[in-house]
């Protein structure tokens, strides 16, 4: 098992900066309020955080969330834009915005804007890729992802997305290259796409009832300005239950596949700290992908909460081969902590297992 351990560096239950949020309703319903907002609308938080990796040693950053109306009038969900700053003993350096915007009641901007210079395991290609042929490859790119959507129906949105990362790896080990996979130099991608959502949530934070669900088309080839010539499409799904008060079940299912000839660095993959928690973090990738996963949610004492969940997914270098490969299952438990009274933003702390061991995660807002 590789050990990763997450701490945060102050005392989580005071945030650095917090002012005081409007008394709203207990979650951000999507129906339109066109009243006037107040100043109260307004909420920052902020911490600093320090965390330890093996491969990284020690590191020191900050995070900040941001929530807000935008525009004169109260939208029908409340927008947020985070920014996370990190910087490591190795010389690693990641900056990341990520946001999610309403406005005019009929209007959602989100995605990410990023710089990272950061290493990323590599154990192969393929659900049978053996964890003991484990290497890193250093990566360096600027990020922007861009989704501008209009809401058609109170809960159905249409949009088109934009994605762009320029992919430096300066340098790479022994079965990176030997394997001489699609990307293996980096490059330029540069995709344009279709983005199209159901959004029944009664908060974005926290749900405790109601579906989203969103399929994603996207293009890549010279005339986008991408390096790379493919294109995927692919799905999310995730259902909310409050079985009793505070009782939450959480279902999520995602799949996606791959068509041409992609970089390897675009690769779907299990596990990461939303997807398949419990192995090591990209300990397998593939063109295609299926996973599912349940979450049980329930309240501890105030603002501390508690979750337990189980997850199993695959993945596959053709379509057909997503429907018999092996799956991968985990299970885990986790706490969180909510950051603002008013409002259901939460630090996540969890420990996932599965036949390779544990994995420990420490970050911020749900998995799904």
């Amino acid at each position: 098992m590789r050990f990763c351990l997450f701490v945060l560096s102050f005392c989580l239950c005071q945030p650095l900066i917090s002012q005081v949020d409007s008394a709203n309703e207990p979650n951000d319903s999507i129906a339109s309020d066109t009243s006037y907002q107040s100043k109260e609308d307004f909420n920052i938080t902020a911490f600093p955080l320090a965390f330890y990796l093996p491969e990284t040693s020690l590191a020191f950053g900050a995070v900040g969330i941001m929530v807000f109306n935008a525009g004169e009038f109260k939208t029908w969900r409340k927008s947020q834009i985070q920014l996370g700053l990190s910087y490591t003993l190795k010389k690693q350096f990641l900056l990341f915005i990520p946001y999610e915007v309403y406005f005019k009641q009929n209007w959602k901007w989100h995605g990410e804007l990023g710089y990272y210079r950061y290493f990323y395991n590599y154990f192969g290609i393929g659900i049978d890729a053996e964890k003991d042929d484990l290497e890193t490859f250093d990566a360096t790119y600027p990020r922007v992802i861009s989704t501008l959507a209009y809401r058609l129906t109170d809960h159905f949105l249409a949009g088109i997305q934009y994605r762009f990362d320029n992919f430096k790896i300066p340098r790479t080990d022994s079965l990176l290259t030997a394997q001489n996979p699609t990307g293996i130099k980096g490059g330029i991608i540069s995709t344009i796409g279709l983005s199209l959502t159901y959004d029944s949530r009664d908060d974005i934070f926290y749900p405790r009832k109601g579906l989203f669900a969103n399929a994603v088309y996207e293009v890549s080839d010279q005339y986008t300005g991408s390096n790379f010539d493919y294109s995927l499409l692919q799905f999310d799904l995730s259902y909310y239950y409050t079985i009793k008060e505070k009782h939450t079940i959480a279902a999520n299912f995602y799949s996606g596949f791959t068509f041409g000839d992609a970089p390897f660095f675009t690769h779907y993959y299990l596990s990461s700290g939303k997807r398949g928690r419990g192995f090591n973090d990209r300990r397998f990738i593939d063109r295609n992908i299926e996973l599912l996963q349940i979450e049980y949610r329930y309240p501890i004492y105030k603002r501390l909460r508690g979750a337990a969940f189980v997850s199993s997914g695959t993945v596959s270098p053709t379509l057909n081969d997503l429907f018999n490969t092996k799956q991968k299952l985990s299970y885990g438990a986790g706490l969180r902590f909510q950051l603002n009274k008013k409002q259901m933003s939460h630090i996540r702390a969890d420990v996932a297992h599965a036949n390779e061991g544990f994995q420990f995660y420490i970050t911020i807002g749900e998995a799904f």
